[in-house]
């Protein structure tokens, strides 16, 4: 008695997957304009994961083949790797490949799907980049007047630049929301104008 064979299409699951998650709103002028901003930075953002693995690799090997390291170098890694995760955050939501939980929503209609994410955006999404940036200037500021720099021995200096970084993200992140926002309210309201396919 042999047992069926059975072929699993995990390309199928995968586009199956991706087409149950993603809200798909119409553009509209200023969305499409900041769309493209926000693809543009994340193009100047991206090499630096590239950059990372270098360094990742020079330290690793110097530490392993000459027993030495540089705490500087150590500290660009950390450096460079919250760089990209912040700027990531503004780029999966223009992309729409953030995390979502749609066991619920997936099952509604898009209308309701789109209250769903207008309110996520509104109450949640929102008030937590205001707050981030808020708290996040004068952070910066006092590490820019105090000339703030790493407490460890061979560390970076000028440590307001990263901290700069914090603000320059989650502004980021908000015109994502923006444009987001945007195409949302011309799926709800027809306000702006969605533009034609």
């Amino acid at each position: 008695m042999t047992k069926p064979v059975v072929e699993i299409d995990l390309d199928a699951i995968e586009a199956a997957a991706a087409r149950g998650a993603t809200l798909d709103f119409p553009d509209t002028a200023l969305s499409q304009r900041i769309d493209r901003f926000i693809d543009l930075i994340g193009e100047v953002v991206h090499p630096l994961w590239v950059v990372l693995i270098a360094l990742i690799v020079v330290n690793v090997a110097m530490r392993y083949a000459l027993g030495t390291n540089f705490i500087a170098m150590e500290e660009m890694q950390w450096h460079l790797y919250a760089i990209g995760i912040m700027f990531g955050l503004g780029y999966g939501v223009r992309h729409d490949s953030h995390i979502r939980v749609d066991v619920v929503a997936e099952n509604l209609s898009p209308r309701r799907r789109g209250w769903i994410e207008l309110l996520g955006l509104t109450l949640i999404m929102v008030p937590l980049v205001y707050v981030i940036i808020s708290n996040a200037i004068p952070f910066t500021t006092r590490a820019f007047r105090l000339a703030e720099v790493s407490s460890a021995p061979g560390g970076l200096p000028m440590r307001w630049i990263i901290k700069s970084v914090i603000i320059l993200a989650f502004a980021y992140l908000g015109l994502a929301l923006v444009s987001r926002l945007l195409r949302v309210s011309a799926f709800l309201f027809g306000h702006p104008k969605a533009l034609r396919p």
